[in-house]
């Protein structure tokens, strides 16, 4: 005997033990009135089941509501985030930050902002001198460190660049700024390139690239899981040619191999607080980022740009100033 599905049989149950006087009732009552029947004949329950039937395959079905992925929910950006007081004028970023509009290799513009940190400035507590002389002397942690990672030698400053990146969340969204530190007749100089919007992202990837092209030692904090990748994405997503043929030292790593166990976390800032002897104020937190540049891209207002080109630079300073604080370095 053949088994109807558990569903279906149920149903077939449900209606086999069921009176036909029963039944009748309770077509009526969806009827919201008596069916008609002739005199003396008893009534068709086949038929109005078959019946039944059509009428449900030939009633019009609603839309099925769309499936949500939680991905694409919109995402509500950080309450905490600093507003501009409404009463205040707007700060426009070419006329508060110091910059040049600079066209791309691969085609566009992008706002860069130079800034050379001479020594004894307040962003840079440097001593210039040191950095040059770990890298270039034979013996200390760092040139030791560097040699392993370009199989050989150190690496002159010239030939170095720091690496630090901020974006809108994850690889699949925009980048909007590359920050850079090089070192130029001796001085470090922090070269930022800055998307005023999105469709400038594909020039500020483009001019760091070129950058790079010149230089054989790439420095980051972290960049080996996060900032290369995320160029890398991102220049696909542009169409751009992505090539980085520069060894690559990622100052996470070194920080942990050195302090993860005397301190409470190897975050930048937890090392730059008890390592460097500083502390930040007024800073801008990092999970606020994303949506103050959604929001200057929104109005035009730069006053959170103007603090996230800060943090920026501030990131690239203590990086640097990492690298001579390894144990065995003259910085230290």
């Amino acid at each position: 005997m053949y088994a109807l599905p558990g569903r279906a049989w149920h149903r077939q149950v449900r209606y086999s033990s069921m009176g036909n006087d029963d039944l009748r009732e309770r077509l009526n009552a969806l009827n919201r009135a008596p069916l008609p029947q002739k005199a003396g004949s008893a009534p068709d329950v086949d038929g109005i089941r078959r019946r039944i039937r059509r009428m449900r395959e030939e009633a019009p079905r609603p839309a099925a509501a769309p499936v949500l992925y939680r991905r694409d929910l919109p995402r509500a950006g950080p309450k905490s985030v600093a507003r501009h007081d409404p009463a205040d004028p707007p700060v426009i970023l070419e006329q508060a930050v110091d910059g040049a509009e600079i066209s791309a290799p691969h085609g566009g513009k992008a706002y860069v902002i130079v800034n050379r940190l001479e020594e004894g400035c307040r962003v840079c507590p440097l001593r210039h001198g040191t950095f040059h002389y770990d890298l270039l002397r034979d013996g200390p942690e760092l040139r030791r460190r560097i040699g392993g990672i370009r199989g050989g030698g150190g690496a002159a400053p010239e030939d170095v660049v720091l690496l630090d990146l901020e974006t809108t969340g994850l690889a699949s969204t925009p980048l909007f700024l590359i920050g850079t530190l090089v070192w130029e007749e001796g001085i470090p100089v922090v070269q930022q390139y800055f998307a005023r919007d999105y469709a400038e992202e594909r020039a500020a990837i483009s001019l760091y690239l070129e950058q790079v092209s010149h230089k054989k030692l790439l420095v980051s904090f972290n960049g080996s899981t996060f900032d290369v990748p995320y160029i890398r994405a991102r220049s696909a997503a542009n169409g751009v040619s992505f090539r980085m043929e520069l060894a690559h030292f990622d100052m996470l790593h070194e920080c942990r191999r050195v302090w993860r166990r005397v301190l409470p976390d190897c975050r930048l800032q937890t090392l730059e607080a008890h390592i460097c002897g500083r502390m930040r104020h007024s800073d801008i937190p990092g999970s606020e980022i994303p949506e103050a540049y959604h929001a200057f891209v929104r109005t035009g207002n730069a006053a959170q740009i103007v603090r996230i080109l800060e943090h920026n630079m501030h990131d690239l300073v203590t990086l640097a100033e990492l690298m001579v604080r390894l144990p065995g370095s003259e910085g230290r």
